[in-house]
C-alpha cells in the first residue's frame, strides 16, 4: 500500500527540487486547477461582523445556503431538491443536501463511510475508482483500510471496464466512484453510461458516489447530472451522493464550501457524521457561498475564458501528437515520450510547472500505468498569461513531445 499522505503535489515539488527555473521568466503554476478565469462582480466579501464569527455555525447551513442549492439545482438540472427549512427527509423529487466543508472532506467521508458499511470478515471492502483520478479517491480509500479497484474509461459511453473491475473484485464493493466531468482528461460521461454505473452499483451492493465538481466547466454543452436521472426513474434507486463545489465552478477553492445532494439516507449518514466530527460553514462563509450559488453571470464568463484559453491551446499546440481538446475542465491531457522529463524540462526551459500523468494514476497488476506518458496542463490563467505560458511550453517541447 501506497503511503496516501504522499500526494501527486508532494511528488512533482520532489521532482523539480533543485532544478532552476530559466533567468528573466515569470514562473506559471500549470500543475494545479486553480481558476483564475473570472470573479463575480456582486458578491460582496464575507462579513467582518463578529457576531457571525463569535457564534458556532449552524448544523445543515443557514436557511438561505439550503435555498441557494436548491435554486441552482432545479436551473442547472431540473431538479426539485428539499427547501430551506432543513427539516429532514428529501425534496419532491427525492433529494436532499447538505454542506460540506469543501469536496476533499466529503469525498474521504463518503468513502470512509461505505467501506465501513461493507467491512465483515478477513477480506477488506473494495472502492472501485477511475484511473487516473483525483488523488483524493485512492488516498481516502487507503486512509479507511480499503483496497482500491481501477477502471480506465478511454470510451466515455462503454461501461465494460467499470464490469471487469467489478468482477476483479468477486462482484461485490463498498463504493463505485465516477468523475463527470472527469479529472484530468476532460471526459463527459453521456446520460446512458450514468445510467449504467447505476445498475452495476446496485448489483454489486455499493454506495454510487458521483463526483460532478467540474458540471458548470464544460465547453459545448452542459453535461448530464446524475440526480435528473434519479429524479426521473431512468437511474436504479441505489444509494448515491452527488458533490458538488464552488471551488471549480466559481473559481473559489479557499472558500473551501460545497455540498452533497442525493437520496435522503445517504446524505443523511454523511450529515449524522459531518455534524458529531467534522465541520459545519460558519455563516459569513455561507453568506457569500449564497450569493455564488445564486449567481450565474460569473459561471458564464469564467466559462467564456475557458473557452477562449482553449482556443490558444489548439493554436499554440495542437501539431503536437496526440493533442485532443478537453470536453470539460480546465486541463489539457498531453502525450509526451516521458511525463517526468517533460515536467522538468517545462520547468527548466520555460517556467511552467506541468503534472506528470503517472502521478494522477495507479499502476495494474502488470505495472502499467495508464497516466505514463503524459502531462497534465492547467489552462486556468487569463489570456495574457496562458499565451505567454504555452508559448514558452511550445517551444520546450517542440522535440520531445511525442505519442
Amino acid at each position: 500500500m501506497s503511503d496516501p499522505a504522499r500526494s501527486a503535489f508532494a511528488r512533482l515539488r520532489e521532482l523539480l527540487d533543485g532544478v532552476p527555473a530559466p533567468a528573466g521568466a515569470d514562473p506559471v503554476q500549470l500543475h494545479l486547477g486553480e481558476s483564475r478565469l473570472a470573479r463575480p462582480a456582486t458578491v460582496a466579501r464575507p462579513s467582518p461582523d463578529a457576531e457571525g464569527w463569535t457564534r458556532y455555525p449552524r448544523p445543515g447551513g443557514p436557511a438561505a445556503l439550503r435555498a441557494a442549492y436548491a435554486g441552482w439545482l432545479e436551473r442547472r438540472f431540473g431538479v426539485r431538491a428539499a427547501g430551506p427549512d432543513g427539516v429532514p427527509g428529501a425534496g419532491p423529487d427525492g433529494v436532499r443536501c447538505e454542506p460540506t466543508p469543501g469536496t476533499k472532506q466529503a469525498v474521504a467521508v463518503a468513502i470512509a463511510l461505505a467501506a465501513a458499511r461493507q467491512r465483515g470478515g478477513d477480506a477488506a471492502p473494495v472502492v472501485v475508482l477511475p484511473n487516473p483520478y483525483y488523488p483524493t479517491y485512492r488516498a481516502a480509500a487507503e486512509a479507511a483500510g480499503a483496497r482500491p479497484a481501477y477502471y480506465t474509461l478511454d470510451d466515455p459511453g462503454d461501461m465494460a471496464p467499470v464490469e471487469a473491475a467489478l468482477r476483479a473484485a468477486g462482484g461485490r464493493a463498498a463504493a463505485l466512484v465516477v468523475c463527470n466531468p472527469g479529472n484530468p482528461r476532460g471526459e463527459i460521461l453521456p446520460a446512458r453510461s450514468l445510467t449504467r454505473l447505476s445498475e452495476l452499483a446496485a448489483a454489486a451492493g455499493a454506495w454510487l458516489l458521483v463526483d460532478e465538481c467540474y458540471t458548470d466547466v464544460w465547453l459545448e454543452a452542459p453535461p448530464p447530472g446524475y440526480l435528473a436521472l434519479a429524479a426521473s426513474g431512468a437511474a436504479q434507486p441505489v444509494p448515491h451522493l452527488v458533490l458538488h463545489s464552488l471551488s471549480k465552478r466559481s473559481g473559489a477553492p479557499g472558500l473551501r464550501s460545497g455540498f452533497v445532494a442525493g437520496d435522503a439516507a445517504s446524505v443523511a449518514a454523511y450529515a449524522g457524521y459531518n455534524r458529531a466530527c467534522g465541520v459545519s460553514t460558519a455563516d459569513p462563509v455561507a453568506a457569500v457561498a449564497a450569493a455564488l450559488w445564486a449567481d450565474d453571470a460569473h459561471v458564464d464568463a469564467a466559462r467564456r475564458a475557458l473557452a477562449a484559453n482553449w482556443d490558444l491551446a489548439d493554436e499554440l499546440l495542437r501539431d503536437l501528437p496526440g493533442y485532443r481538446r478537453a470536453e470539460a475542465g480546465f486541463f489539457l491531457w498531453l502525450p509526451v515520450a516521458d511525463g517526468e522529463e517533460a515536467a522538468r524540462r517545462a520547468w527548466r526551459e520555460a517556467g511552467d510547472s506541468v503534472m506528470p500523468g503517472r502521478y494522477l494514476a495507479a499502476g495494474d497488476p502488470d505495472g502499467v500505468n495508464p497516466g505514463t506518458g503524459f502531462v497534465r496542463v492547467a489552462l486556468v490563467h487569463d489570456g495574457t498569461v496562458m499565451r505567454e505560458a504555452l508559448t514558452r511550453l511550445r517551444a520546450a517541447w517542440a522535440l520531445t513531445a511525442t505519442a
